[in-house]
């Protein structure tokens, strides 16, 4: 806060400084002052609504294997739209344990995390993330969801980790398994999905072509396939009704 009061007044100064080596008359040059000054202060200046969070602490204990980050452990850049502003090329790490966005700058020791509610969206590593709150049918709960696939209807992805420890002989183990639940969301609200039927069902008005596109294209809803297989009906879906 020191720092942001010590930038305010050398703007003060600068513009003070500036105005008083033109003529009282020659407006444009006094203009032109104040306009360089205040380009030094944004230069410098912290963005303030990008440190209003908290200190984030992992407290997971030092015998759990695995990272609570999405992707990487490591902070990559993105992009952040918070408190009502839009961000390019912040560093950010997103927490799936707690479901927190966390953001690294030059001038913090810790990174902070954000507060959840004024996190309106972020792109990290290829993926495009926007908040959500509960719905009122119960289908979603409040947080952040991938969005897989765009259009008149979205395939979302909510994307958590769960700490997992037991005991092994004299010591304990540990480490993060992850969750994935799908969801497509359309006009009339949520529908999770996990199997062809569930997709069908929320897809109703397209049911028999998507079916076949799903014999023809032989896609399985089994685990390892489910994501592909639920972003190529979704496709399929938005294409029907596009065209």
């Amino acid at each position: 806060m020191k720092k942001m009061l010590l930038s305010v007044g050398m703007l003060v100064a600068a513009c003070n400084a500036e105005a008083q080596t033109v003529a009282a008359g020659d407006t444009s040059l006094l203009l032109s002052a104040v306009r360089a000054a205040r380009q030094r202060y944004r230069a410098t200046a912290p963005e303030p609504r990008l440190v209003n969070g908290v200190a984030y602490g992992n407290n997971a204990p030092s015998y759990v294997a695995g990272r609570p980050f999405f992707l990487s452990s490591e902070p990559q850049p993105g992009t952040l739209d918070y408190d009502g502003q839009h961000f390019a090329g912040v560093a950010l790490l997103y927490e799936q344990v707690q479901d927190q966005v966390l953001l690294y700058g030059t001038a913090q020791a810790e990174p902070v995390q954000l507060i959840r509610q004024q996190v309106r969206g972020f792109e990290l590593a290829g993926h495009r993330f926007v908040h959500l709150p509960a719905d009122a049918a119960g289908v979603v709960a409040e947080g952040f969801y991938d969005v897989v696939v765009a259009g008149p209807a979205q395939l979302l992805a909510r994307r958590t980790k769960k700490l997992e420890a037991s005991t092994g002989g004299y010591s304990m183990k540990g480490e993060y398994e992850e969750i994935t639940r799908f969801f497509i969301q359309r006009p009339a609200g949520f529908y999770e999905v996990a199997t062809l039927r569930q997709v069908l069902g929320a897809l109703a008005d397209k049911q028999t072509e998507l079916q076949a596109h799903a014999r023809r294209n032989h896609l399985r809803l089994a685990a390892d396939s489910r994501e592909a297989s639920l972003a190529a009906l979704v496709k399929e879906y938005n294409y029907l009704i596009l065209k």
